[in-house]
């Protein structure tokens, strides 16, 4: 069988999208099971990505014309059995079976200020034209998965959950060295509290930073942030309103290969976002052994599992609480760091792989 792979999620710098595109393909090719693989990329710095499949480059960098324009007419003239999209919508006039990876319905939370208008009105009618016109969908979690019935005419019997898990990166040990280099050239000299992931008014930092300035003088924790510089004014500002420009520090994107090493100089992963469709950045800190405080909210308790520290998320003093305990606290600590290497156990991409290759195959027909 032939599967074509919309493959434009490389363009972002860094996030879940890039992340699940990534190590869903590799774990697809892992499998070793026969079918060829087609990704289609936007740009030729893509090539070579992943070794085993074909790989074709439709150089348009628009994505709306990626999407509806070229991809379609390269599927009409290299026909596939079969087409992926990973990122929560397929565009039309797609001339083959699809599925459709559903990542988060967030769109359809207009309170959380998550995205932009424009952005919103597209992918709201994307993804319930998706919902209605691809042959399967894959929900990265049960909690997405009862979102996208809640929210669209999807029928049960087309909807299956394939979580994601961690890149095999995470598992391979570090050298004590690189370790030590890392540290070294991004200053981190001493402990701090770990937030990873993208930055938006979803992902809830203002309350953290609250919550980091009541507790800040219990411990010698500095507070460390990855994600793009984009929100820095307003973020900047609360910075230096609360006293804590010493104390808080922003990575930008940090380069894919390093993640790993700035996982295990962490002291603490702080996940206070107030909506995720999976929350990714808690199994990598899981499989590095760092101990994980997060928000009781939408799909994290699922993915957590007992391996975090649930918090409110809207709760600045409940927060303030969380993080000193776990800061602080040794046996908390431990006890965090052994359910959650048990709790990513539970995640493997190899499964995910065979269910999202079920659906593909079940699409084909």
């Amino acid at each position: 069988m032939r599967i074509a792979i919309n493959a434009r999620t490389l363009e972002y710098p860094s996030g879940g999208p890039k992340e699940y595109l990534i190590s869903l393909v590799n774990a697809l090719l892992a499998l070793n099971t026969g079918h060829e693989l087609v990704l289609y990329y936007p740009h030729a710095s893509h090539l070579g990505t992943f070794a085993g499949a074909t790989e074709i480059v439709l150089p348009v960098r628009n994505r709306l014309a990626f999407d509806w324009l070229a991809l379609p007419l390269a599927l009409r003239r290299r026909p596939c059995d079969a087409a992926f999209f990973p990122s929560s919508n397929m565009p039309p006039a797609i001339p083959c079976p699809a599925v459709v990876a559903m990542l988060d319905l967030g769109y359809f939370h207009p309170t959380l200020s998550m995205y932009r208008a424009a952005d919103t009105a597209y992918m709201r009618w994307a993804i319930r034209y998706s919902a209605r016109r691809a042959k399967r969908l894959v929900a990265i979690s049960e909690y997405t998965r009862h979102d996208v019935l809640r929210l669209t005419k999807a029928r049960p019997t087309q909807v299956a959950v394939t979580h994601l898990a961690c890149d095999p990166l995470y598992h391979a040990p570090v050298d004590a060295s690189a370790l030590a280099g890392f540290r070294r050239r991004h200053n981190l000299d001493r402990h701090f509290i770990l937030y990873s992931g993208n930055i938006s008014p979803r992902k809830n930092l203002p309350t953290l930073l609250a919550a980091y300035a009541r507790m800040a003088d219990l411990a010698p924790c500095d507070l460390v942030l990855t994600g793009g510089l984009a929100w820095s004014e307003d973020f900047d500002v609360l910075v230096r309103e609360a006293g804590l420009t010493d104390r808080v520090r922003r990575l930008g994107h940090v380069p894919r290969h390093e993640m790993p090493l700035l996982y295990r100089s962490a002291h603490v992963l702080a996940f206070p976002s107030l909506f995720e469709g999976f929350g990714l950045p808690i199994l990598e800190a899981q499989a590095c052994g760092v101990p994980v405080i997060c928000a009781d909210a939408t799909s994290l308790p699922e993915v957590a599992g007992h391996g975090a520290l649930l918090v409110d998320p809207h709760s600045v003093d409940a927060w303030a609480v969380g993080l000193a305990r776990i800061v602080t606290d040794h046996a908390l600590r431990q006890a965090l760091r052994d359910e959650g290497y048990a709790n990513e156990a539970r995640f493997t991409w190899e499964r995910t792989a065979v269910a999202t290759l079920d659906a593909l195959i079940a699409a084909a027909g």
